[in-house]
C-alpha cells in the first residue's frame, strides 16, 4: 500500500469517526405517553426492556429535544422557564428576572465587556416578562423554544453563565477537570458551539439557574447497570450545612447514552379544572314579561280563576313551590349552581265517582216554558223609546219544521207512532202529483 493510499483512508476513517446524522423533529416537542419510550426498546437490550418497561409506572409523560449537541441546555432551559410558569406567580418571574440580571456580576469579575452576553441575555428577559403576561398551559414557550433563534440565544445565555459561575468557584469543580484547568475546560466543554452539556456543566448550572429559583433537579440515568429500574440522581437544595431543603418544584431529566430528554411524573401535569353543572333557571328568562300581580293581592274572587293561587300562595293551604317565587329568583351564574329543589305534587281532593245514570230512550218532550214579557217603559224616559220598546210577538214566531231523516225516525217526531202528541200526516195528493209546467210540455209532445 503507497503512502497516499493510506492517508487516503486514514482522512475517510476519521469523516467516519465524526459523523453524526443530521437531527430531526422539533427542538422541543409535545408531551407524550412514556409508554412510547418501552415501545422503542421493546426489541432491544433485555436491560433496556426490563428498566423502560418500569417507567411508565412513575413517570407518566415524557418531551422529546431535538439531539443537536444541545438537547441537555435545552431541557433545563425549558424545564427551569416551565416551573416558573407553574407558579402562577408574576412577582416570582419578577424576582427571577432581577437576579438574573445581578449575575452580570459574574462577567464582569471574569473581564468580559458587556456586548458580549448582552444580546443573549436579553432573550431571557424577554421571555421572563412574556411567560409573566400570558396564562395559555404553555402554547407560548413552546413556541419560544422551537424558533431556532430565540431559543439558541436563550441557551447561549444560560451556558455563558455556566462558564462564569465555574470559573468564580475553581475550589469547587478544579478537582472534576484534571488534567484540564479551569479555563480550558469552560472553552471545550462549556462555550463551544455544539458541545452537549455533562455532569460538570449540570452541576454548575443547577447551582448559578436552579436552585436559587428554589427548584431541584432529578435526573434519570438508562444504562445497563444492574438493577430493574433506571438510576436516579438528584441535585436537592441545601443550606450551609448540608440540610436537604424542600423545593418547590422538580425538574426531571431522562439521561440515555448521549441525549437528554424532560420527563413528568402525574403530579407534575397541571389537571383541568372540572367546571361544576350549570343549572338554567327558566324563571329569570320571564322576568321582563311577568305580569304584576300585586295590585290584585287580597281579591278572595281572584282564587276562583285557573292558577291565581299559584300567586297568592298566602290565601291557600297549598304549599307554595319556590321554583315559581319569580320576585326573589336569582340569576345563576357558571360559578354558583342554583339546586333545583325536588317537585312535590300538588294534594288532590278525593272525588268519589259516581256510575253513570241510564238515559231511557223514551222522554216525553216537556212543554216550552214561557218566557216572560220585558216591561215597556213609557216614553216620557230620558232615553230613546226604540232601545226598550222591543216585543216579542209569540205567536208569529213558526218553529222550524226538521225533516231531516234522522228526526223522521225519532220519536221527538209529532208523526212518530211513539210520541205521545202523536199526529199523523195528512196525505195530499197535490203534494205527491205535482208537475211542473215543463213536464207537461214534454208530456203532451
Amino acid at each position: 500500500m503507497d503512502y497516499n493510499q493510506s492517508d487516503e483512508l486514514a482522512q475517510l476513517q476519521k469523516l467516519s469517526n465524526e459523523y453524526s446524522p443530521e437531527a430531526e423533529g422539533p427542538l422541543v416537542s409535545e408531551r407524550i405517553s412514556s409508554s412510547a419510550i418501552t415501545t422503542e426498546y421493546a426489541n432491544g437490550d433485555p436491560v433496556y426492556q426490563i428498566k423502560t418497561a418500569a417507567l411508565p409506572q412513575k413517570y407518566s409523560f415524557y418531551r422529546t429535544c431535538r439531539g443537536d449537541g444541545h438537547c441537555g441546555w435545552r431541557a433545563v432551559a425549558f424545564s427551569y422557564f416551565e416551573a416558573l410558569q407553574k407558579t402562577g406567580s408574576k412577582q416570582k418571574f419578577f424576582e427571577e428576572e432581577t437576579r438574573l440580571r445581578s449575575l452580570a456580576n459574574l462577567f464582569l469579575a471574569l473581564g468580559h465587556p458587556e456586548h458580549v452576553y448582552e444580546d443573549f441575555a436579553e432573550e431571557t428577559y424577554s421571555l421572563l416578562r412574556t411567560i409573566a403576561n400570558t396564562n395559555d398551559d404553555g402554547e407560548t414557550l413552546l413556541a419560544t423554544f422551537n424558533d431556532y433563534g430565540t431559543s439558541m440565544s436563550i441557551i447561549t445565555h444560560i451556558k455563558l453563565l455556566t462558564s462564569a459561575w465555574i470559573q468564580t468557584h475553581p475550589e469547587q469543580f478544579a478537582p472534576y477537570v484534571v488534567p484540564q484547568t479551569i479555563q480550558e475546560y469552560c472553552q471545550r466543554s462549556i462555550e463551544a458551539a455544539n458541545c452537549e452539556i455533562e455532569n460538570v456543566g449540570l452541576s454548575a448550572l443547577a447551582d448559578v439557574l436552579v436552585k436559587p429559583a428554589g427548584f431541584a433537579v432529578e435526573v434519570l440515568y438508562l444504562d445497563r447497570s444492574p438493577g430493574e429500574e433506571v438510576n436516579t440522581y438528584r441535585f436537592d437544595l441545601t443550606d450551609q450545612h448540608g440540610t436537604v431543603l424542600p423545593a418547590s418544584h422538580t425538574l426531571r431529566l431522562l439521561y440515555r447514552p448521549g441525549h437528554y430528554d424532560i420527563l413528568y411524573r402525574p403530579e407534575d401535569i397541571p389537571q383541568p379544572i372540572e367546571q361544576p353543572p350549570v343549572f338554567v333557571n327558566l324563571t329569570s328568562t320571564m322576568s321582563e314579561h311577568r305580569p304584576d300581580f300585586h295590585g290584585m293581592a287580597g281579591r278572595d274572587d281572584n282564587l276562583a280563576i285557573p292558577g291565581m293561587s299559584f300567586a297568592f300562595p298566602h290565601q291557600t293551604n297549598w304549599a307554595f313551590n319556590p321554583l315559581y317565587d319569580l320576585p326573589s329568583a336569582p340569576v345563576p351564574t357558571v360559578s354558583q349552581a342554583v339546586p333545583v329543589p325536588a317537585y312535590v305534587p300538588l294534594p288532590v281532593p278525593h272525588q268519589e265517582l259516581l256510575p253513570p245514570q241510564s238515559i231511557p230512550m223514551e222522554q216525553p218532550i216537556s212543554p216550552p216554558v214561557s218566557q216572560p214579557q220585558p216591561s215597556s217603559i213609557g216614553r216620557n224616559g230620558p232615553f230613546r223609546p226604540c232601545t226598550y220598546e222591543f216585543e216579542i210577538n209569540h205567536s208569529s214566531v213558526s218553529l222550524p219544521v226538521f225533516q231531516t231523516s234522522q228526526f223522521k225516525n225519532s220519536h221527538f217526531n209529532v208523526a212518530h207512532y211513539n210520541n205521545p202528541d202523536f199526529q199523523p200526516e195528512a196525505w195530499n195528493p197535490n203534494e205527491e202529483y205535482k208537475h211542473t209546467e215543463r213536464s207537461r210540455r214534454n208530456r203532451s209532445q
